[in-house]
């Protein structure tokens, strides 16, 4: 039979679709944790003065080694020499990772002040912006028109001022004719005149030289004059 009519094709299965998968997330970067340049500068600087101070130690006991290689002899020498020699060259490695450090730290000062400057520039931007912008909102409150109006009152008030103080000391001139001044001031000279003649001849009599008398009598005119 069922090479007749051939064997019947087995039923398809329906095709399950798998359901969408979510994006998959990038793996976030860690962040690397900032470095404070002060601190590392300090660092670099307590560093530099350790690799000092063992330089300095070196130095002593290479000067040490070298006065007792030169007072001995032999095998002795050779030691104190062989001694010498290799503090010597630990020497020589302390002073260039001296070096390293010296310019790692100068480099470290160097990022630190441009940062600061950066910063500096920064903060001063943006305190002249809050100056400019608290200014623009003053001179918004401010009438120039009724400024000048208050500075024409001012001038105005000022001008009365003056003239109430001109009117106050104002001295009132009396008409007066020099030549009648002049009559009364010769009357009154003569006057004087006259009195003082009244007076010479109410006192005693005395006997005045001619002499005398003549000058008193010119004394008199020329007063009189």
């Amino acid at each position: 039979m069922n090479r007749l009519f051939g064997a019947s094709k087995p039923a398809q299965q329906p095709v399950q679709q798998q359901p969408p998968q979510p994006p998959q997330e990038e793996p976030k970067k860690q962040e690397q944790p900032q470095i404070d340049l002060t601190e590392q500068s300090k660092r670099m600087e307590n560093r530099v003065k350790e690799v000092d101070e063992t330089i300095k130690n070196l130095e002593k006991e290479i000067a040490d080694l070298y006065n007792k290689a030169k007072n001995s002899k032999g095998s002795t020498q050779k030691m104190y020499k062989q001694r010498c020699l290799n503090l010597m060259k630990k020497k020589k490695l302390y002073d260039q990772q001296m070096a390293n450090y010296l310019n790692q730290q100068f480099t470290l000062d160097q990022i630190a002040f441009t940062k600061e400057n950066i910063q500096n520039t920064l903060e001063m931007g943006t305190a002249m912006k809050q100056a400019v912008s608290a200014q623009k909102q003053m001179f918004e409150q401010v009438n120039l028109d009724e400024l000048e109006d208050l500075r024409d009152d001012m001038d105005d008030m000022q001008y009365e001022s003056d003239y109430m103080n001109e009117m106050l000391n104002r001295n009132y001139a009396i008409e007066v004719d020099e030549a009648e001044l002049d009559e009364e001031f010769a009357q009154i000279d003569n006057e004087i005149f006259k009195e003082q003649m009244l007076a010479q001849q109410q006192k005693p009599q005395q006997y005045v030289p001619q002499q005398m008398q003549s000058m008193n009598q010119g004394q008199l005119q020329q007063n009189h004059i």
